[in-house]
């Protein structure tokens, strides 16, 4: 899309998303740039007969073939497009439902040695009752996205759902180093505390170590953590859900340093290292939803941040949700311009476990599932243009 003419730019903005009804104050115009969601590249992804199908993730491959996982009626699948999200292949399925425990809610990531590693959460019925069924955390390896390595566990959490282990999410340091984060309650049996959990690997993900806590608000739920390694090189970013900051769920940065990261865990309710991710004139009413938060990075060095919220709706449910997307700067901070990627005027729809995926400077993916667009909910994507300000020319 770069030097776009100005009769393609106007044919995009005709086909962007309108979000009437800001509940925010407008903020003075800054220099900044903005994302036109192109509604004629909306597609669903999942199986179209699939009962139920969601929280999608997607990454660009070495090769620039991009790489999709999502959950499928208790299984973990696996996509891929080498058009650039034009077509797509048939659906693998990397982890299925064993012993009446779904593996869903995964995470993929490309490590140096160029093989795929997808992390994912073994689940139990919600009325579980059987110790033997635990909740749990897993990982697994392919050298070309078809097959697939024999499960590695990373963690056991409680058999009961009020005591389990949540939304693993990964990155990988340019020491090697994995850091795998979870949201984690299992050490809270006693209260409906919980805290995000790191466990490290140095040998690709054969094993890992144990688990350490690097975020936790005392009497409340820190959650869906979600890193990021800055392109300045100096921090890691975690953007996570915390429903003790403002009223109810919030989308909050936590921070460390690169080198020697996590010296400063475990970050806390007053740490400098905690703070809201949207700017002071963006932040979402107190009496409002906004969770699962999801962060990406452009190369030019803008970040985005994804979040499920009920903002723009009234005295909504947080499961009747729209994903917004928000433009911080290069240090993950003073996230604003929202837009919504996927918008519908039925309030009965919604969008929930979104994503951001980056293709390069100029296009962006959205992720979400949603049953706006079909009587069953599934995954579907949509393509975001980077508008960049326009200088006069001296």
């Amino acid at each position: 899309m770069a030097g776009i003419s100005l009769y393609c730019f106007f044919w995009l903005m005709a086909c962007l998303t309108p979000d009437p009804g800001d509940p925010v104050k407008r903020e003075k115009p800054v220099d900044t740039i903005r994302i036109a969601w192109d509604r004629t590249t909306l597609q669903h992804l999942s199986p179209e007969d699939a009962r139920y199908a969601g929280y999608a993730r997607m990454i660009v491959l070495h090769d620039g073939s991009l790489f999709c996982v999502y959950e499928c009626q208790g299984a973990t699948h696996a996509i891929r497009s080498y058009d650039n999200a034009v077509s797509w292949t048939k659906s693998v399925i990397i982890a299925a439902p064993e012993n009446e425990i779904n593996r869903v809610v995964p995470e993929v990531l490309q490590l140096q040695d160029r093989s795929l590693l997808v992390s994912y959460n073994l689940r139990p019925g919600g009325n579980n009752t059987d110790p033997s069924k635990r909740f749990a955390i897993e990982v697994r390896r392919s050298v070309d996205g078809v097959r697939w390595s024999e499960p590695v566990r990373v963690y056991t959490a409680g058999h009961e759902f009020i005591n389990g282990c949540w939304e693993p999410a990964q990155i990988q340091l340019p020491s090697g180093e994995i850091q795998l984060f979870i949201a984690n309650e299992a050490p809270y049996t006693q209260s409906d505390e919980q805290e995000i959990t790191l466990f490290r690997s140095k040998d690709n993900g054969a094993s890992w170590t144990a688990g350490e806590k690097v975020s936790f608000r005392s009497g409340f739920r820190d959650g869906m953590p979600v890193p990021l390694q800055l392109k300045n090189g100096k921090e890691i970013i975690i953007a996570i859900e915390d429903n003790g900051i403002d009223g109810t769920f919030k989308p909050v940065i936590i921070r460390t340093p690169a080198t020697g990261a996590w010296k400063n865990a475990p970050v806390l309710a007053n740490s400098k290292d905690r703070s809201h991710a949207l700017d002071t004139r963006n932040r979402v009413p107190t009496d409002a939803y906004a969770g699962a938060p999801y962060i990406r990075q452009l190369p030019s060095g803008e970040t985005l941040l994804s979040y499920q919220s009920t903002e723009w709706r009234n005295n909504a449910p947080w499961d009747r949700s729209d994903m917004v997307v928000a433009i911080g700067d290069s240090e993950g901070r003073n996230f604003n311009y929202k837009s919504r990627p996927f918008n519908f005027s039925d309030s009965t729809k919604t969008c929930l476990w979104n994503s951001i995926t980056v293709l390069n400077d100029t296009t962006v993916i959205a992720l979400s599932s949603t049953n706006a667009f079909s009587d069953k909910t599934g995954v579907w994507m949509i393509k975001g243009y980077v508008q960049r300000p326009a200088h006069a020319r001296r």
